[in-house]
């Protein structure tokens, strides 16, 4: 006669419970108890004590009836780890910035994977002056006709960035016709975000310094956010996102004045 272990069955049954109520939270932001009882064949008292686990887990905030998803503030990553995260939608992004910069412009570009990506969308300008703080961006255009000019200052090894008092000072003395940047997160409410302050004010400096900003970022930028606020939305120009808006994040924008490109 087949025996079977009936607890750790239930344990598999309960990972199991778990996963979907963690992914079916993410996709939809909240949750209802009832909804769940017909979806996961359990009864109310059995998902309560799944949602008090993913509580304790930080993964969710129980509400009465039901549970909404805790939006943690983002740690960010290394520049290796992101350049190779939604690649494609990133050099869409890219390719449409890229038609905003002219020959005879200075423009700014700030660290990141996105932006690293344009410089290399850049290498074949005959009159371009690049500003930037990112060291990879700086290497990339060495060998071309672009003039590249390198904000010193404390380098952030993670981002491969130069940041802090001496950054900030040097491009407080400069001027340039266009700001191209990414960030971290990218928040309706907060703004623009990035984990680490020190760069969060560089960035601030540098939307002070360009006549006009453009914010490049793909979708999974939205709505999430970091300890360093660089800016609130109404700092941008324009934004070119993968993102497909809501009507309300669109009427938002609009009420910011910000030209917004989706591709």
């Amino acid at each position: 006669m087949e025996q079977h272990n009936t607890q750790a069955d239930n344990i598999v049954f309960q990972e199991e419970r778990l996963r979907t109520i963690a992914e079916k939270l993410e996709r939809e932001g909240r949750i209802v108890t009832k909804d769940l009882v017909d979806e996961l064949n359990a009864t109310p008292v059995t998902l309560r004590k799944d949602l008090l686990l993913l509580e304790k887990r930080g993964l969710l905030k129980r509400t009465h009836g039901g549970a909404v998803k805790v939006n943690r503030l983002y740690p960010g990553q290394a520049l290796n780890e992101k350049e190779k995260i939604n690649l494609e939608e990133k050099i869409r992004i890219v390719r449409k910035a890229a038609t905003f910069v002219a020959e005879g412009d200075t423009i700014i570009l700030d660290s990141g994977s996105t932006t690293s990506l344009l410089a290399k969308e850049l290498r074949n300008f005959k009159r371009l002056v690049v500003i930037t703080n990112a060291l990879n961006i700086a290497s990339d255009l060495s060998d071309t006709n672009v003039e590249v000019i390198v904000v010193g200052g404390n380098l952030l090894k993670m981002a491969a960035t130069m940041v802090g008092p001496l950054a900030d000072d040097t491009l407080r003395k400069v001027s340039a016709d266009k700001l191209f940047m990414g960030v971290d997160g990218v928040d309706m409410n907060i703004g623009l975000t990035t984990p680490d302050i020190n760069e969060a004010k560089t960035s601030r400096v540098m939307m002070e310094s360009a006549g006009e900003v453009f914010l490049l970022v793909d979708a999974s930028k939205f709505g999430r956010r970091s300890l360093g606020v660089i800016s609130p939305l109404s700092a941008i120009d324009k934004l070119i996102t993968t993102k497909h808006l809501s009507e309300e994040e669109f009427q938002q924008l609009n009420e910011n004045e910000i030209d917004v490109f989706m591709v």
